[in-house]
């Protein structure tokens, strides 16, 4: 019976941010299996059977080089794309995971990357999109994942650093509290101001616009003024003029009733109709 080429069963389990790999052989010598074995131990895993566990000096890639090397094709176990996000994903202190576990009426879909560090999900039945970069955090309610509907709400903050840059690397506990602190503050305070018929509505709005929740385009047909008139009362209410204005304007002159947005079936970034109010 001809067998087939040898592969490495790869499967992925989290405890509270640290992963633990189980690993097969399959059609793998005894050679190749002492072999792979011992290029894990080199490369900085601890082994207990089929449980792989990485040192803080594990090289992944590395590991996975000499595999290949060796001869071996991936087998790497799929997550359940319909099930939720695994909250054991992140590294959290026991008081801002009982936190995190226990609010109501949320769900966290996703916190990854670094520069920026970006999270998405759902509260109160609004859309959420979290965003740190640079020297400041931004926390956005009630747009969508597409990008075709504009942030309903939004709040910002400094994030105190000393090379302007450490926002775009915080760890999951800082971009979870974070994350809780918005949650709470939308909750607690008077959201008047962003709904038409405000008297602060326009100055919040062309804010939104400043910080980057809103687009220019956006901005200004919610206000029902142009682009030209946004940046100018921008300026007449002293809010920072967004460095991409230029750029905004040529778009918003151009008449596009579209923007850059997230295909949901396809998952590529393309031309959407804008859904905007």
């Amino acid at each position: 019976m001809m067998k087939g080429k040898p592969t490495l069963h790869w499967r992925t389990e989290w405890n509270n941010g640290i992963p633990t790999f189980t690993v097969k052989f399959i059609y793998a010598s005894h050679g190749q299996r002492q072999a792979i074995e011992r290029a894990a131990v080199n490369e900085g895993f601890v082994r207990e059977g089929d449980q792989w566990r990485p040192m803080e000096r594990a090289k992944l890639p590395s590991l996975f080089d000499v595999v290949r090397a060796i001869g071996f094709d991936f087998i790497f176990e799929p997550e359940d794309p319909d099930a939720p996000f695994d909250l054991q994903r992140l590294k959290l202190s026991p008081e801002t995971r009982e936190r995190l576990e226990s609010l109501s009426n949320f769900r966290l879909d996703e916190l990854a990357g670094y520069c920026p560090v970006q999270a998405q999900g759902e509260f109160d039945g609004s859309y959420f999109y979290f965003r740190a970069r640079g020297s400041y955090w931004r926390f956005e309610a009630g747009g969508n994942e597409s990008g075709t509907k504009g942030a309903k709400w939004w709040y910002e903050e400094h994030w105190q650093n000393k090379t302007g840059f450490e926002a775009g690397y915080m760890s999951d506990e800082n971009a979870i509290r974070c994350i809780l602190k918005a949650v709470e503050i939308y909750r607690a305070e008077d959201r008047g101001r962003f709904e038409k018929g405000h008297p602060d509505y326009e100055r919040t709005t062309l804010e939104g616009g400043s910080l980057g929740a809103l687009s220019l385009r956006r901005a200004s047909r919610r206000l029902g003024i142009t682009g030209e008139e946004a940046i100018e009362r921008m300026k007449a209410y002293g809010i920072e003029v967004p460095y991409s204005a230029d750029l905004e304007l040529k778009a918003l002159n151009s008449g596009s009733a579209t923007v850059l947005g997230l295909d949901e079936i396809t998952g590529v970034w393309t031309e959407l109709q804008d859904e905007d109010e």
